[in-house]
């Protein structure tokens, strides 16, 4: 057992504490392991040996370490003997030799030495102290500002502060700069989302089309961006083109590719004339320096509103299905997803609809849709789903397909964008 060393307390100067530690055994940890953390249970303290810590305090703007303790110190004996949840996280910043000490151990060292609870209580005292000078010290501050009346010892103790204003200086202006970087993203962000709104289709994208059609589509980001997409636009006075995919990644980058990619399908079928040259033609020019190595699942297809005939390619994405008569047929996969590979375009393939017949595209985000037990919607719900709204019109069927997902999530997080598209020949 190692020999503890009662020289090590004194700044605590309790010999019942020092008689405590010297049967403990210490336990050691690496650089960057988490000794308490903020909200947990308060039920043990820490006697810091060797080495130092860092105190961070938690918050919606983002982290922020308040300060930087170094043996021999005692740490969370206030919440402990309190009993109230940790008001900081602390993590090693160097390598760590410390004592775990219970709140009946903690207990018994006060009931065998008053002082030590005297130690804490003036420990408590000196922080709310420290607090209570910031505090004033910045509140005078603002107010003699506003009066535009300005006191040289204020100005003298802002400019050379106490090492306790100092401490609550520091903390005060790092919340501010987490603040600060969390607007500037949040505002980034916020732009991202609005472009990438952008790039999807208008509803009076089909005018030309007029009654033949009818079409509703819509994509739920799990953040402020994400890489789902749909679209969709008239090739001629009766032809149709209808996509939907999932960009790999998340966030940004994927925001970025989805927007090339519904650019580069457009793009692709200004020039080409079948669904399967399309596909190879954009497929090319995504993998053309592709250094990121992104892709995307997508479905593609081109519909005859007239004749009901559906020509399509299948890049690796979900099978949609064609709700017919209170049938369902798969639309399987005729190829990898794009981007991948320059000299392996998706295959294309037919069905036909008829009218009345419903099309139903998705992301996997409905299928992958998680309640708070880690289960999945899956796809027996998606298709018992569709079995009940086959008779519904392109628009009820989709905000029926967000309701169960929503229902099924029972409040979960949200993982995965959700998106889907619906289509029915009138």
């Amino acid at each position: 057992m190692t020999t503890y060393a009662p020289t090590r307390t004194v700044d605590v100067g309790i010999r019942a504490l020092d008689e405590l530690l010297s049967r403990l055994e210490p336990e050691r940890h690496d650089v960057g392991a988490v000794l308490i953390r903020q909200g947990d249970v308060s039920e043990f303290a820490l006697f810091l040996a060797e080495g130092t810590v860092a105190v961070f305090a938690e918050s919606d703007y983002g982290r922020t370490q308040l300060a930087s303790l170094e043996a021999p110190r005692l740490i969370g004996e206030l919440g402990v003997l309190a009993a109230f949840p940790r008001t900081a996280t602390i993590e090693a910043t160097t390598p760590l030799s410390v004592y775990r000490l219970s709140r009946s151990q903690l207990i018994n060292v006060g009931e065998a030495a008053p002082d030590f609870l005297l130690s804490v209580i003036g420990q408590l005292g000196r922080q709310l102290d420290g607090m209570n000078r910031a505090m004033s010290l910045y509140g005078n501050a603002l107010s003699a500002l506003e009066r535009r009346e300005f006191d040289a010892r204020i100005l003298e103790d802002l400019v050379h502060p106490s090492p306790q204003l100092v401490t609550f200086g520091t903390a005060f202006r790092r919340f501010a700069e987490q603040i600060i970087d969390k607007r500037r993203q949040s505002d980034e962000l916020a732009s991202a989302a609005l472009i990438q709104r952008s790039f999807l289709p208008d509803r009076d994208a089909l005018k030309s089309i007029g009654a033949a059609l009818d079409l509703r589509a819509d994509m739920r980001p799990a953040s402020d961006v994400g890489g789902d997409f749909y679209d969709y636009f008239p090739i001629d006075e009766s032809r149709v083109a209808i996509a939907i995919g999932d960009v790999c990644g998340k966030g940004i980058p994927a925001s970025l590719f989805m927007a090339v990619t519904i650019t580069t399908l457009r793009s692709a079928a200004a020039e080409e004339q079948d669904v399967a040259a399309i596909l190879a033609k954009a497929n090319a020019n995504l993998c053309r320096r592709n250094d990121a190595s992104m892709f995307a699942t997508l479905f593609f297809a081109v519909v005859d509103v007239h004749s009901g005939e559906l020509e399509y390619g299948n890049c690796g994405h979900n099978p949609p299905y064609i709700i017919s008569g209170g049938e369902r047929q798969k639309l399987p996969a005729t190829g990898i997803p794009i981007g991948l590979m320059p000299d392996r375009p998706a295959r294309s393939a037919r069905a036909r609809l008829g009218r009345g017949d419903t099309l139903v595209l998705f992301t996997d985000g409905v299928t992958e849709a998680m309640n708070p037990a880690r289960e999945e919607f899956g796809t027996a719900r998606l298709e018992a789903m569709l079995d009940e709204t086959a008779d519904a019109s392109p628009a009820a069927l989709l905000s029926e397909m967000f309701r169960q997902v929503d229902a099924f999530a029972d409040g979960a997080q949200q993982s995965d964008d959700i998106t889907g598209l619906t289509l029915r020949l009138r």
